[in-house]
């Protein structure tokens, strides 16, 4: 591995770069996905109901190395129909129809709460003050 890596021989520790490649061989360089590449990796696995790919309101569903007419795995696998589902672990109404992840789908759901943690996570950021609402009083 410190091999693959371009790391010295012998180091114990290593410090962790995050933003590039500093050539340094007591460094690992890292470089992580922002969390809209994140969200745009996992909307690739929407079930797109074939009308709305035919209305021109959606893509059609492809993976990076998919072949053509094969269907990969995707990340998360989101579900779709014109009925309320049951047996989902999480589901949402949108434009007359349901999206949803199945209760039994445990890589999806795994994924999914992995990503909300994440986002829940990176909200850190100084929040703005509410409106303020002068009233005079005499």
């Amino acid at each position: 591995m410190r091999s693959l890596l371009g790391l010295r021989p012998g180091l114990e520790r290593f410090q962790v770069y995050y933003g590039g490649y500093s050539g340094r061989d007591d460094e690992i360089s890292m470089m992580t996905r922002s969390m809209l590449e994140v969200m745009l990796e996992l909307a690739a696995g929407v079930e797109v109901p074939e009308s709305d790919v035919a209305a021109g309101k959606a893509f059609p569903v492809v993976f990076e190395g998919q072949a053509a007419g094969t269907r990969a795995q995707p990340p998360v696998a989101v579900l779709s129909g014109n009925k309320a589902p049951s047996g989902a672990a999480t589901a949402i109404q949108y434009g007359g129809r349901w999206f949803w992840i199945s209760e039994t789908d445990f890589r999806s759901k795994s994924i999914f709460l992995t990503v909300m943690l994440l986002f829940s996570i990176s909200d850190f950021g100084a929040k703005a003050p509410g409106t303020i609402v002068n009233v005079p009083a005499q």
